[in-house]
C-alpha cells in the first residue's frame, strides 16, 4: 500500500488554491477554504481503502471531485442564512464549478497536461513570500483591482504593484525550472 496520507498531503496546495479560486466571498466570512481542503483531505483518508492503488492523477481527480461535492455542500448550507442568495444562483454557481472541474472537452491527456501545470502553479504560489502570495490570490484569483489590493493589505498601489511584479517573476521562474 502506498504511503496514503503523504500521498494526499502532497495534492494540499492543489486543492487550497482550487478552493480559494471557487469559493464566493461571501462564504470565506464562514468558512475557511483551509478548512473546506481538510475536510475533503480527512474523509479521503477515511475512504483509504477505495484510494489504495490509484496512481497519483486518479487521486487527484477523486479529490476534486470531493472538494467539489464539499464546497457545494457549504455554499447550500450557508447560503440558507443568506436572504440576497437564491437557489439559482447557488444552482448555477454549482453547475459551473462542476463543469469547470469535469471539462469533459478535453482529452485525457489534456486534463492530466492542466492537472500537472495547475499542481506545478499551486506549488510555486505556496513558495512565495506571504505578502506576494497574497497579493497575487487578490489580484488574479479574486479579481481584485491593485487600489482595492493595496486598501486592504494596508499599503500604497505603488507597493502592490511592485509585490505583484516580484511574484509574477518569481513565478515564471519557477515555472520554467520545472518544465
Amino acid at each position: 500500500m502506498t504511503e496514503l496520507p503523504t500521498e494526499l498531503d502532497f495534492h494540499r496546495s492543489a486543492l487550497l488554491l482550487w478552493a480559494k479560486c471557487q469559493m464566493p466571498e461571501w462564504l470565506r466570512g464562514k468558512l475557511d477554504p483551509a478548512d473546506l481542503v481538510q475536510q475533503t483531505l480527512l474523509e479521503a483518508h477515511a475512504a483509504r481503502e477505495a484510494l489504495d492503488g490509484c496512481t497519483s492523477l486518479e487521486m487527484l481527480c477523486y479529490l476534486r471531485r470531493a472538494l467539489s461535492h464539499n464546497l457545494i455542500d457549504a455554499t447550500r448550507k450557508h447560503a440558507r442564512s443568506r436572504n440576497n442568495v437564491s437557489p439559482d444562483a447557488c444552482a448555477q454557481s454549482s453547475a459551473r464549478l462542476a463543469n469547470w472541474l469535469a471539462a469533459e472537452h478535453t482529452s485525457p491527456s489534456e486534463r492530466a497536461d492542466r492537472n500537472e501545470r495547475f499542481e506545478k502553479l499551486a506549488s510555486a504560489l505556496a513558495e512565495l513570500p506571504e505578502a506576494q502570495r497574497i497579493a497575487v490570490e487578490m489580484r488574479y484569483l479574486q479579481q481584485m483591482k491593485v487600489a482595492e489590493i493595496a486598501r486592504l493589505m494596508d499599503r500604497n498601489e505603488n507597493a502592490v504593484s511592485q509585490l505583484l511584479h516580484r511574484a509574477v517573476v518569481a513565478l515564471r521562474g519557477a515555472l520554467s525550472a520545472i518544465a
